[in-house]
């Protein structure tokens, strides 16, 4: 669980990743609203549009596997977390305080 003084540090970097990614968006939208002024142009700017939607299939691609790192990382969190929360729910020893150690 997030601590109350990385919520908002998550949410300021949150807000700036999609500002960002709108600007960006607007950006190609005008650029692919003009029109091409010759051939040689629009070969350019098809050949520019395929390295790009590459670009951006291998980002997606990247997200992914890293998302599901990160699903993979959680669900062993978890299993820990439920481990060590049965041992705190253990009754202690011989009433010292300690846990009960396998032997």
């Amino acid at each position: 669980m997030l601590s109350s003084t990385q919520t908002p540090l998550l949410d300021a970097q949150t807000k700036l990743w999609k500002a960002r990614a709108q600007a960006k968006q607007k950006w190609l939208e005008r650029m692919l609203a003009e029109p091409s002024k010759s051939s040689n142009q629009a070969t350019q700017r098809l050949t520019w549009i395929k390295r790009a939607l590459g670009i951006v299939k291998r980002g997606q691609a990247e997200v992914r596997y890293r998302a599901a790192l990160m699903d993979a990382y959680a669900e062993h969190l978890t299993a820990l977390e439920m481990t060590l929360i049965g041992a705190v729910e253990q009754k202690p020893n011989g009433g010292n305080g300690r846990l009960k150690r396998p032997k």
